[in-house]
C-alpha cells in the first residue's frame, strides 16, 4: 500500500494526530493494516510547505514521478491517498498513465474531491481500480461536521463538537484503514451507499456503471485528452461538490452541457452539495432541471453518503454495480466484492 499526497499538504492533519513526523504516521498505518500489506510513502511529500503566492506547492515533477511509479511497480496494489485540497489536476500531464498498460496485476487507486481525475483515468484501464473514497484527512473537517450539524450525532458530540471529534479522530482512522484493507482481500466494505429517486424510473434491480466525482475538479478535464475516463457515455455520472455558490456550479454544469454529457448518460447520481450549514441538494436539483435535454427521462438519485460529508460510502468507478431498491423504497448500491481484490 503505497500512501500519498499529491495535493495538499498534510502538516496540520498529523499534528492533531500528535504524530512527530511523517515517517510516524507511516508507522501508523502499518500498525493497523498488519502484515497483509506492506505501508510505504515518499514521506517528503506527505507534508510540504506551501504557499499561495509562489503556486502552491514546488514539487510537481517529484510528486507526478512518486504516482507513476507506484503505478507501474507490481508489487504495488494499492495507491491510498491521504487527503484532496489542490495543485494537483496540474501534474496530471506529467503522469505516463500508459504504466498501466503493461501491469499484469490489478492496482487500486482510493481517492476523492481534487483526485477525482486520477480515480477515474486509472479506473478506466484493464488492470486499473478506482475507488471514489476519502482522503483520511478529511475526517478533522467530517467529524467536526457531523458533530456540530448531524441530527443523529450522539448528545457528547452536539454538546462538545472539538472535544468528540479529537477523541474519534484516531479510532475512525483505524477503522477506515481497516475498511480499505477488507475492500482490498474482496470483502464487503461496512460502508454501504442508499440514495433517494428523485427523478424518473428506476427497476426495483438495476445494473450500472458510474463515473464522475466533484464537480468543479471533473469539469477541469471535460475535452481534454483524459475525457474518456469521465464521460458518461453509457454510464451514470456521480456528482459532488461543497463550500462554492450555485452560481458558479452553474457554470460548471454549463461545461457539461456545452460537451454533451447528458446525452449518452445513463443516470445521475447526485452527491452531498453543501456550503457551510446551507444544504444545496434542492437548490442542485432545481438547477440540473435546466441542464438536463427534453428528451431526459433516465433517474436522478440523490445521496448524502458520497461526497465532502461523514459518514462516507466508497463508490468504485469503471465497475459493475446493482442498485437494489429495499423496503422502504430507498435504494442500496450493491458490487461484487471480488472485483476490488488486488490481495492474495
Amino acid at each position: 500500500m503505497h500512501l500519498i499526497a499529491p495535493a495538499g499538504s498534510c502538516a496540520s492533519f498529523f499534528k492533531r494526530l500528535n504524530l512527530t513526523s511523517e515517517d510516524a504516521f507511516v508507522t501508523f498505518v502499518q500498525r493497523v493494516v498488519g502484515d497483509s500489506l506492506e505501508v510505504t510513502a515518499d514521506t517528503e511529500l506527505l507534508a510540504p510547505q506551501e504557499s499561495d503566492e509562489q503556486g502552491g506547492r514546488s514539487d510537481d515533477q517529484r510528486r507526478a514521478a512518486d504516482i507513476q511509479n507506484a503505478l507501474a511497480d507490481p508489487n504495488v496494489r494499492a495507491i491510498v491517498t491521504i487527503r484532496g485540497g489542490a495543485w494537483f489536476t496540474r501534474i496530471l500531464p506529467h503522469i505516463d498513465f500508459d504504466v498501466l498498460s503493461d501491469r499484469r496485476t490489478p492496482i487500486a487507486v482510493l481517492g476523492f474531491s481534487e483526485l477525482t481525475p486520477l480515480v477515474n483515468i486509472v479506473g478506466a484501464y484493464r488492470m486499473g481500480i478506482g475507488v471514489y473514497d476519502m482522503g483520511v484527512a478529511f475526517l478533522v473537517y467530517g467529524l467536526l461536521r457531523y458533530a456540530s450539524q448531524h441530527p443523529d450525532a450522539p448528545p457528547a458530540a452536539r454538546d462538545h463538537p472539538p472535544a468528540w471529534t479529537r477523541k474519534q479522530l484516531i479510532p475512525e482512522c483505524e477503522n477506515f484503514f481497516r475498511d480499505i484493507v477488507h475492500m482490498l482481500k474482496g470483502k464487503p466494505s461496512s460502508r454501504t451507499i442508499h440514495a433517494d429517486l428523485l427523478m424518473g424510473d428506476m427497476s426495483d434491480v438495476t445494473e450500472v456503471c458510474m463515473v464522475g466525482g466533484n464537480l468543479t475538479v471533473l469539469s477541469t478535464v471535460v475535452g481534454s485528452r483524459y475525457d474518456a475516463s469521465v464521460r458518461p457515455k453509457g454510464h451514470w455520472l456521480m456528482l459532488e461538490d461543497f463550500n462554492d455558490k450555485i452560481e458558479r456550479f452553474d457554470r460548471f454544469l454549463s461545461h457539461l452541457t456545452l460537451a454533451n454529457y447528458w446525452d449518452d448518460c445513463e443516470g445521475i447520481l447526485l452527491g452531498d452539495f453543501h456550503m457551510g450549514e446551507i444544504d444545496q441538494r434542492a437548490s442542485m436539483l432545481a438547477l440540473l432541471k435546466y441542464h438536463l435535454p427534453a428528451f431526459w427521462h433516465n433517474p436522478v438519485l440523490a445521496t448524502t453518503d458520497v461526497g465532502h460529508t461523514w459518514p462516507l460510502s466508497p463508490l468504485p468507478l469503471h465497475t459493475p454495480l446493482t442498485w437494489r431498491r429495499e423496503e422502504d423504497g430507498r435504494f442500496a448500491l450493491e458490487w461484487d466484492p471480488s472485483v476490488l481484490a488486488v490481495l492474495g
